[in-house]
């Protein structure tokens, strides 16, 4: 015997949120993912530092003067 079931607008309200939610949800989990790939890699927090020292020492290149160089 079929059953059949008839969802209200508050049912079909709550199946949206909670398919909105679930996609917030995967894609925090990729982002958490990727984090945790790059803290995993040594050569990349390395990179990571050796990039914030030259910050904090001022060898750095602002985008604009890049960007000017880089269409001459």
């Amino acid at each position: 015997m079929t059953k059949v079931v008839y969802l209200d607008e508050d049912d079909r309200k709550l199946i949206l949120e909670t398919r909105k939610k679930l996609e917030e949800i995967t894609k925090l989990m990729e982002e958490l993912l990727e984090t945790v790939e790059i803290l995993s890699d040594p050569d990349i927090m390395e990179d990571i530092r050796k990039g914030l020292e030259d910050i904090k020492a001022g060898r750095v290149t602002p985008l604009r003067k890049l960007l000017r160089e880089e269409a001459r």
